[in-house]
């Protein structure tokens, strides 16, 4: 079950990919208010929350890997980097920002690298899927703001590190299946 969740997902983010914009972007990114406050803050967001958070996450899970001589951290790590690793396939769709910038749009950098440390810490720990979710959000609504992302590059690059990290968990051994990951949120099932 969990395969087909992750290929749902991989396929759902090449989808997505493929259309310059939707009606959903160009909807938003007209309506949504951007006072100074906001702007202001969003930057703040963005500075922390995006590729500094993954290199800074990565740079701590190598020094742990090291120290600890601990194969599942090596794990992770790679876990690490397959995920941020999604972010390459914006060359492939190419894809215009709302602003002049020298980088395709599709998926969200900023939003590819909060999403992997979150997907890899609830890989590690089993908990903090509320946490990561949270993270995820803020640093996505953060790039809207700022009008560096369509809504679409930011729910892409989620569906893309969700679907490819799913995968490499399972060929990497850290998890059997998507349920113990989300175990606490997720009712027993029933067996007759």
């Amino acid at each position: 079950m969990t395969r087909a969740v992750a290929a749902v997902l991989v396929i759902s983010w090449i989808l997505l990919g493929l259309p310059e914009t939707t009606g959903l972007d160009v909807w938003v990114h007209d309506a949504l208010p951007r006072p100074e406050w906001l702007k202001a803050t969003a930057f703040a967001v963005s500075l922390v929350m995006g590729p500094t958070i993954g290199w800074a996450f990565a740079a701590v899970l190598f020094v742990l890997a090291w120290k600890r001589r601990d194969a599942r951290l090596w794990k992770a790590l790679a876990l690490h980097a397959i995920c941020c690793a999604t972010l390459l396939t914006r060359f492939l769709f190419d894809r215009v920002r709302p602003v002049e910038y020298h980088l395709p749009s599709y998926p969200s950098g900023h939003t590819v690298a909060v999403a992997s440390v979150g997907f890899t810490m609830v890989v590690l720990l089993k908990r903090g899927v509320l946490w990561a979710v949270l993270a995820v959000l803020v640093a996505g609504f953060a790039r809207i703001v700022l009008e560096m992302h369509w809504v679409t590059d930011v729910v892409g690059a989620v569906l893309g590190v969700t679907g490819v990290g799913l995968l490499a968990a399972m060929v990497l051994g850290l998890v059997t299946s998507g349920r113990e990951l989300v175990s606490h949120h997720v009712r027993p099932r029933r067996h007759p």
